[in-house]
């Protein structure tokens, strides 16, 4: 990625200000600030030094004086706060999710198309939480009315911080270095690391990629939630370890083809995808074990493939990508119907038996997460699990997997001990 060679000067909010991640103006791909790159390879930092409670320093934040503290991340480096950032912008779901899991949500003044994501999985998900209550009618469309994402929206929404990775409005943004050293000088900085799943070339020089927990870590520093955080990776360790005791030998388990959203079943094409990937995007399936029923076969771009080989392939179970974000009538008429109906189809063992279900977004935090494991646990083994209630249904409670009153504790910081 290429230097902006503009001289880089403090925030116009004094309150929030990069550190040794910014180089004359640019924004470099792989350079980060403080000690973070030590972090890398699991030495001990001067930012990872100190550790207080909530009210106080968190753990692996720096202080710099008064009440400023600071916390570092690639590829952002280190960002030094003179204040916990009240307004936020989040691009997607993933980094919203953290922030709403802390009980941060109405801080979130800006994402991308806010009533067709947090609406709908204010609905699906977030309503399940009593006492949990969420508004995202006054949330700003970065997006606003076209495809492209104008750095000018940022300027009107006025955050105090931007929740994405640095690199991440040059490669979805078409925006340049430039553009993102501008709008971290004269509005607010960006903190983040684009994790959802493995990056490309376009991200520029590699530099780390944290897990779905690592990362909301770090999002707890800035927001100084720490025990929140710490509240959710209990919960999280629980959840797996009881999904570990229940998973029958590798051996025994259900093949799953993981199909795109993008798949059309009336036409005979879909779009298989690897749940076993790394990222929080396929984060609930690797955490279920899951085995990838299209592993090492043949497909052609983007995964593309059609009925003839999923009859080769013959998967127990089919799950739609994204099938979460459609009604339940709506879900049956794109993606069941079309199979069940087909000739070749019908021979398929999922087709069968009915095991065409739908699959999570994409955009998870912790919370989202919980959510989406449960269904996917109960997807794949109800006899352990309970059977998986349908879209817009809620399991029954001593079919859930979690205890929704516990996780609506945590975001609003009624924590058990």
């Amino acid at each position: 990625m290429a230097k902006d060679e503009t001289h880089w000067v403090p925030t116009r909010r004094e309150y929030v200000r990069y550190g040794g991640a910014v180089v004359g103006g640019g924004l470099l791909a792989g350079c980060t600030g403080g000690n973070e790159s030590n972090e890398s390879s699991g030495a001990s930092t001067s930012v990872d030094a100190s550790a207080a409670t909530e009210a106080g320093t968190e753990t692996g934040s720096a202080t710099t004086g008064d009440d400023s503290y600071s916390v570092a991340m690639e590829p952002a480096g280190t960002v030094e706060f003179d204040a916990v950032p009240e307004r936020w912008v989040a691009y997607k779901s993933g980094y919203g999710d953290m922030g709403i899991s802390l009980g941060v949500g109405d801080g979130l003044v800006g994402t991308d198309r806010p009533s067709e994501s947090f609406a709908l999985l204010a609905k699906r998900f977030y309503s399940q939480l009593p006492g949990v209550e969420l508004d995202f009618g006054d949330v700003a469309n970065i997006r606003a009315d076209g495809e492209a994402v104008d750095k000018e929206i940022f300027y009107e929404v006025d955050a105090d911080l931007h929740l994405m990775d640095p690199n991440l409005p040059v490669v979805y943004f078409d925006w340049s270095d430039g553009d993102v050293a501008e709008v971290s000088r004269n509005v607010a900085p960006f903190f983040g690391n684009f994790i959802r799943r493995a990056r490309d070339d376009a991200w520029g020089e590699s530099y780390r990629s944290y897990t779905l927990y690592e990362a909301f870590e770090k999002v707890s520093r800035v927001f100084r939630r720490r025990e929140r955080y710490d509240a959710f990776e209990r919960l999280h360790e629980e959840v797996q370890s009881r999904i570990d005791d229940a998973l029958p030998p590798v051996a025994e388990r259900p093949s799953i083809a993981l199909m795109n959203g993008g798949s059309d079943p009336a036409n005979g094409t879909f779009y298989a995808m690897d749940p076993t990937a790394p990222g929080y995007e396929m984060k609930q399936y690797r955490d279920l074990g899951i085995k990838n029923a299209f592993e090492g076969v043949e497909t052609g771009q983007y995964g593309e493939t059609d009925y003839e080989t999923l009859l080769e392939v013959d998967p127990e179970i089919i799950v739609f990508h994204w099938g979460v974000t459609y009604e339940r009538d709506a879900f049956r008429e794109q993606f069941v119907a079309p199979m069940l109906e087909d000739d070749v189809a019908r021979e398929l063992t999922a087709v069968r038996e009915e095991n065409l279900y739908p699959g999570g977004t994409a955009e998870q935090g912790p919370t989202i997460n919980l959510f989406q494991t449960e269904m996917l646990a109960q997807q794949q083994y109800p006899e352990e699990f309970g059977e998986f209630p349908g879209l817009g249904e809620t399991p029954e409670e001593e079919e859930q997997l979690f205890d929704r009153e516990r996780v609506a504790g945590i975001i609003n910081g009624e924590i058990q001990a």
